[in-house]
């Protein structure tokens, strides 16, 4: 839906939708027209002598009336990228209600965002807030390793691009940043998984040895259908590919993923034994943790403690996204981010994924077992589904 924004976009319905995710805005097929302009001034379209749109249209030929904006923008960064990915039926909808649920079967991959101005079902609370100016809740980019020119600042308020690389990265799951590798999650598409990237996306794809490359999945003008096969969540799975910690960090990492996500949430983000997640040693003795581990902690292993059952989890018929690379016996899930939260938020608190582990359907919000019924006041039935995914305790 685009209630809040001014710029309606009517742009690029006819133009080639990219091969791989994040290649509309790696390669060739965006302009520097699209979004940026050299004077904020426009006094007529690039091939005649008719007023531009004061809403983004195709070729450049467009100038809001929001401006003149820092980077030569053509209008205020949020706007500029919900011109797109609002509302519109030719790209990605990742804005509270999702205009395109076609070829959807387990909703967004990464949620919903919510803004300033956002109201129930997708209120500031149940995820990322675009403007808002707090500072992220466990922050602490020294202890994550980022670069200090790379480190996010709230005062601007949370931007598109605070997270994603706005001239994008083919090789780099959805142009995820900052630029620096050890943050940069790799992707992989095909049916058949490449455990040495971070993410999979099972799509069938026909040369599977070192993407991007020739594919089935080929260009398509705007196509839900098409597009939102590498954005449904049921297609999308983690990996452990243990990728070294980036240079200064002190928090272990199973994947880039938990990687990305501490450069803001730093406090929260590690494995056992990190200072800020306890735990003692890794492994069977493992115990009393101080935070959730999001990495390198084997669901189960943990024996001394009893806090998790590895057969729990293998048993569910619908299960939370973990990282694995043994998709049959499970034997190296471990929990992390990704496996509580969607990554923009949905419409439960926090983003958070109320996932029964029988689940009768799975949407962006999780799911709930058949005849099961929400507390009236309260979340308490798809908190203790959540936590059932991989505890038996209160289950």
């Amino acid at each position: 839906m685009n209630r809040k924004v001014a710029l309606v976009l009517a742009i690029l319905v006819a133009a080639a939708f990219p091969v791989l995710a994040g290649e509309w805005h790696a390669n060739s097929s965006n302009v520097c027209t699209d979004c940026h302009t050299m004077h904020f001034s426009q006094q007529h379209n690039w091939e005649n002598g008719n007023a531009p749109s004061v809403n983004p249209a195709a070729n450049g030929d467009w100038l809001s009336l929001s401006g003149p904006n820092q980077f030569l923008l053509k209008a205020p960064a949020n706007q500029l990228c919900a011109g797109c990915h609002d509302g519109q039926t030719f790209a990605p909808d990742v804005i509270e209600t999702n205009t395109n649920t076609t070829g959807l079967t387990q909703g967004r991959s990464a949620g919903a965002l919510n803004d300033l101005t956002s109201a129930a079902p997708y209120d500031q609370f149940r995820g990322h807030t675009l403007g808002n100016t707090n500072t992220p809740p466990g922050f602490n980019p020294v202890a994550a390793g980022v670069p200090t020119a790379s480190q996010y600042d709230p005062a601007g308020g949370l931007e598109c691009i605070s997270c994603h690389l706005q001239h994008g990265s083919a090789a780099i799951y959805r142009n995820l940043g900052p630029r620096s590798a050890a943050f940069q999650p790799t992707y992989f598409m095909g049916n058949a998984n490449n455990t040495t990237y971070d993410v999979w996306l099972n799509v069938p794809f026909s040369t599977d040895a070192n993407p991007p490359g020739p594919g089935v999945y080929t260009p398509n003008t705007g196509n839900p259908a098409v597009f939102n096969q590498i954005f449904d969540s049921a297609v999308v799975s983690y990996n452990v590919t243990n990728p070294t910690p980036p240079a200064g960090s002190t928090e272990q990492t199973a994947n880039r993923m938990d990687t990305f996500c501490s450069a803001c949430h730093g406090n929260f983000h590690g494995g056992t034994g990190d200072a800020n997640i306890g735990g003692g040693a890794l492994g069977a003795t493992a115990d009393g943790f101080i935070r959730h581990p999001t990495s390198k902690q084997v669901i189960g292993a943990a024996t001394a403690g009893g806090h998790s059952a590895l057969s729990r989890f293998v048993a569910a018929s619908t299960k939370v996204k973990v990282y694995a690379n043994d998709r049959t016996a499970w034997t190296d899930a471990q929990p992390g981010c990704v496996s509580c939260h969607k990554a923009h938020g949905n419409q439960n608190p926090f983003g958070l994924v109320f996932l029964n582990r029988n689940a009768a359907s799975v949407g962006e919000e999780g799911g709930y077992a058949t005849g099961q019924i929400e507390m009236a006041n309260g979340y308490g039935v798809g908190y203790r589904n959540l936590c059932g995914q991989c505890h038996g305790q209160g289950n």
